[in-house]
């Protein structure tokens, strides 16, 4: 079972935790050499961005303007690979998903397809995508996603095994309708976009819900009270120690108010646990009793 399968099945019944760009607060986002400072921190996968080059390679790299983090000026498109890679660190899409095959590590892979990237060019960046899953045999653990949907359909249609997933900046009239046509596994949108009702309704449709960028301990509490089934934080470490501690504070209180109901049941006379019940044997009774499932911990 790969990792988006397990999400989709509920397997431990948890939020799943990505690091957006790799690890977008340390230096050199989106690089192998920074992917590799999030292997150790229990994150499920990587959200990484793929861009298209003046010789028609793909490379992984955010921004549409080079100059806050190169020193070179104008779009990647401007330049060939030669060139990027004599200025700054830059990898190839090849590059990126050959390191997180080696190191088991699923991908969010978004295609950034802005007006920058001319019509004619986007059959070019649709089939290095297809072809850099080919290479590293990665369709298992790779889901692509993006705002344009034509690059999204040419990606479907030049391999079927490709799973796609929708940014959607705005609440759609019918999101259940969109996701069907697009034939995409999972609704990507701001967690400012997303509500309960809206979670409810996709996932009610057999729809993953990710709601994202999560920088603060309110916005993961936001995410968990809202039934998101994944995330991706810049900080990615803060992250999981936020689900941590949101997660033993919720049990904490379920357990409070399982002490409660249960007291109030055996004053009632409803219940009557053994005199000489252990301690683990109380707790057990207890959970039964509540219906009490322990979180998942890292």
């Amino acid at each position: 079972m790969n990792i988006f399968e397990a999400i989709h099945g509920g397997e431990n019944h948890r939020l799943w935790i990505g690091g957006h760009r790799g690890h977008a607060s340390a230096a050199r986002e989106n690089t192998t050499a920074n992917f590799a400072e999030v292997l150790g921190m229990g994150v499920d996968y990587i959200e990484i961005d793929v861009q298209l080059t003046r010789d028609h390679q793909a490379v992984i790299f955010h921004d549409m303007a080079l100059e806050e983090r190169t020193p070179l000026h104008g779009h990647i498109r401007d330049y060939t690979v030669a060139e990027l890679k004599a200025a700054f660190e830059i990898d190839t899409l090849e590059e990126a998903l050959a390191w997180c095959k080696a190191h088991n590590m699923a991908v969010l892979l978004e295609v950034k397809s802005c007006e920058l990237l001319m019509h004619e060019d986007m059959p070019y960046l649709a089939q290095r995508i297809v072809e850099a899953l080919q290479k590293a045999d990665f369709f298992d653990q790779c889901v692509v996603f993006g705002v344009n949907h034509w690059i999204l359909r040419e990606v479907c249609r030049l391999d079927s095994p490709c799973k796609i997933a929708l940014i959607v900046p705005h609440v759609p009239d019918d999101p259940v309708a969109l996701m069907q046509h697009m034939g995409a596994i999972i609704y990507l949108c701001f967690i400012d976009n997303l509500s309960r009702p809206l979670i409810d309704q996709l996932h009610a449709a057999g729809y993953l819900v990710d709601g994202s960028v999560i920088n603060s301990k309110e916005r993961m509490k936001t995410a968990l009270e809202i039934g998101c089934d994944m995330v991706e934080s810049d900080t990615p470490d803060q992250a999981i120690a936020w689900y941590r501690e949101l997660t033993a504070e919720a049990m904490a209180y379920g357990a409070r108010r399982a002490r409660e109901e249960l007291t109030a049941a055996m004053q009632a006379g409803y219940l009557r646990p053994r005199e000489s019940a252990t301690r683990a044997e109380s707790m057990d009774f207890i959970a039964r009793y509540m219906g009490l499932i322990d979180p998942y911990d890292y």
